[in-house]
């Protein structure tokens, strides 16, 4: 009997103790202020302290080829460039040929072999009529320079011919020969083809634009155009071609004149010229 009540008194303890427990869990729960969050059961790690001072990102430097020793300096061949990049050589264009001439001069009548001058040099002076007249381009921008300046001076200068063919030329004389009656007769008025100075491009018969009678004529002379012709074409590179008395015994032809003042001219007229000094 004491072993059972011994037992009933072990257990109303331990219904006391956990009467006693559940009601101080209870009192806790009401003493709790309402909507507090709760707190967890592990404490949270505290966040790491930020220093004051600001943060240096560190520089991102690419990868650098070692550096190695200076080399000492020797010359280089140049580099040979393909084909396709060499420039192409210029050579620079030879000086005009200057034109043959005989060497032995055969006259014919008094007139000497002239050659025709290259068509690639003949250029476009003006006219005659219906004809058009050309120079070699020496000739021809001497002659125009001459002009304008003649006519400052009230000179109205009117080229008449210039360069001629032989072709031209052969029917020129051919029509002297029948006003004349021969061949030595015409050659006093016109040279046979072949021996005329008109060939070369140089030679050009002048006339007075405001005495277009005197044209081709002795009364040439006597006009202001052929006086200031005398005085002042040998300043433009001009001379007479066959004055008074010449050696060629050609007859005098005050219309006439030839450029001589380039080395080309110069040398086709070396012979012709050669009688007048």
């Amino acid at each position: 009997m004491k072993s059972l009540a011994s037992l009933k008194l072990i257990l109303i303890s331990l219904i006391t103790a956990l009467v006693i427990v559940g009601l101080g869990i209870s009192l806790q729960l009401m003493l709790r202020p309402p909507n507090s969050p709760q707190v967890p059961a592990t404490v949270p790690t505290p966040p790491p302290v930020i220093s004051a001072s600001p943060i240096v990102p560190t520089p991102i430097t690419p990868d650098l080829p070692p550096v190695l020793p200076p080399r000492p300096l020797t010359p280089q061949p140049p580099q040979i460039q393909s084909n396709s990049e060499i420039p192409p050589v210029v050579t620079p264009s030879p000086p005009p040929a200057l034109p043959q001439i005989p060497t032995q001069i055969v006259s014919l009548y008094g007139h000497l072999p002239y050659q025709e001058d290259e068509p690639q040099r003949l250029v476009q002076v003006g006219s005659y009529y219906n004809r058009i007249e050309y120079l070699d381009i020496e000739a021809a921008e001497a002659f125009n320079r001459m002009k304008l300046d003649a006519k400052t001076n009230g000179i109205s200068l009117k080229l008449i011919s210039g360069f001629r063919s032989i072709a031209d030329q052969e029917q020129l004389f051919t029509k002297q020969i029948q006003r004349r009656g021969s061949k030595e007769a015409a050659s006093k008025l016109s040279a046979p083809p072949g021996y005329s100075e008109h060939h070369t491009g140089y030679a050009i018969d002048i006339g007075d634009e405001q005495q277009p009678n005197t044209d081709l004529k002795f009364e040439f002379e006597d006009t202001e155009t052929y006086r200031w012709l005398t005085a002042y074409a040998g300043n433009y590179g001009f001379e007479l071609s066959f004055p008074r008395n010449n050696f060629q015994k050609v007859s005098f032809e005050p219309w006439h004149w030839r450029y001589v003042a380039s080395p080309r001219s110069q040398q086709i007229f070396a012979t012709a010229r050669s009688f007048l000094h």
